[in-house]
């Protein structure tokens, strides 16, 4: 019988290799996906007669049922081997985002003329999914009393701004243990309550016409909304970072989470698509969409811009969170496992 390690370095590097392979050759298969659809929705619309509006939409939908299959058969796994309810259901929520974001992004790019509104709701979902994250960690970590177990092991430097966030000087966020968990918690569950107010007031100021989205305008509404989501969605990814930071070492020993690459995904979906749209909404703002089109406006025009953006870029999500997130690291583990014990007692908790 073999003795060699199967948890040595070299196979550890093997097997990284090797998802590191899977994970290239199925962003490669879904590269040429896209690039047949898009050449397809191009040779309709210039070859064949086909209204563009319809081609965008339909080839739009071809990437969202693939990104939206992949996803659900990912939920399906994990309803199927749900070793460990209490963080699968978690893991269940984060996976949704991918058909949430590419359905209604679908949704505003087929009806334009609601895209504003299918935006909206579209958004409130990325603050139940940095909540999600948070309560991921900590019932990986086997919940909240565990978790402030493991604070309190810290070095009280840990509980503290990095100094250049507070002009040099040095400030505790607050004192490890339940306080600074709680704090850390009211940071992403903050956003979620920001997120419905924010939802209300564009809505509201919409129907009142004074909304005026893509303005810098002071007499938008637009610029203060976009200034609160902004200032509450750094905050909540503030408090997620520090948790990330704090729990790490337990996150990666003595069973290996990949912590990096599940709080990568998450923090990834979240901005990239929003200073994508910045950046769309600043040529926007500088008149690149004024004209384009007999029946869309130039916001419109912005919105299906940032909406077939997202319908491509959920397929490459939802095969890196099939490998990140993926049902069979959970097999044989469960809240009571000698995995979460030797977590907890490896931390030297007094």
């Amino acid at each position: 019988m073999s003795s060699e390690n199967p948890f040595g370095k070299d196979n550890i590097l093997s097997i990284r290799g090797y998802f590191t392979g899977q994970l290239l050759l199925s962003f490669g298969i879904l590269l040429g996906i896209v690039v047949v659809v898009c050449v397809g929705a191009i040779i309709a619309v210039y070859g064949g007669g086909v209204d563009f509006d319809d081609a965008a939409a339909h080839s739009a939908l071809v990437m969202v049922i693939v990104a939206v299959l992949i996803s659900f058969n990912d939920i399906r796994l994990h309803y199927q081997n749900n070793h460990w309810p209490e963080v699968q259901k978690h893991v269940r929520r984060i996976l949704l985002m991918v058909p949430i974001y590419s359905f209604q992004s679908w949704l505003s790019l087929k009806y334009y003329e609601y895209s504003l509104l299918f935006d909206t709701l579209r958004d409130l979902y990325e603050a139940f999914v940095i909540a999600s994250f948070v309560y991921f960690c900590i019932e990986l970590l086997g919940g909240w009393d565990n978790v402030c177990k493991i604070f309190m092991t810290k070095d009280q430097e840990k509980s503290y701004h990095p100094a250049w966030l507070c002009f040099g000087k040095k400030r505790q966020w607050a004192e490890l243990g339940e306080p600074l968990l709680g704090v850390i918690e009211i940071s992403a569950l903050q956003y979620v309550v920001v997120k419905v107010v924010a939802a209300i007031i564009i809505i509201a100021t919409e129907a009142a016409d004074v909304y005026d989205e893509g303005s810098l305008s002071l007499q938008s509404a637009y610029i203060y909304v976009s200034i609160m989501v902004n200032f509450s969605q750094m905050y909540a990814l503030y408090g997620l970072g520090f948790l990330y930071v704090l729990v790490h070492p337990e996150l990666t020993a003595p069973k290996n989470w990949q912590p990096l690459g599940k709080f990568a995904c998450v923090k990834a979906v979240i901005f990239f698509t929003w200073w994508q749209g910045f950046f769309i909404m600043l040529l926007h703002s500088f008149g690149a969409f004024e004209n384009v089109s007999d029946t869309w406006t130039s916001v419109s025009v912005e919105h299906g811009i940032q909406d077939y953006l997202i319908c491509i870029e959920m397929l490459f999500f939802a095969i890196t969170h099939h490998f990140v997130f993926t049902y069979e690291e959970y097999i044989g583990t469960n809240k009571n496992s000698d995995e979460v014990e030797s977590n907890i007692s490896s931390t030297n908790i007094v």
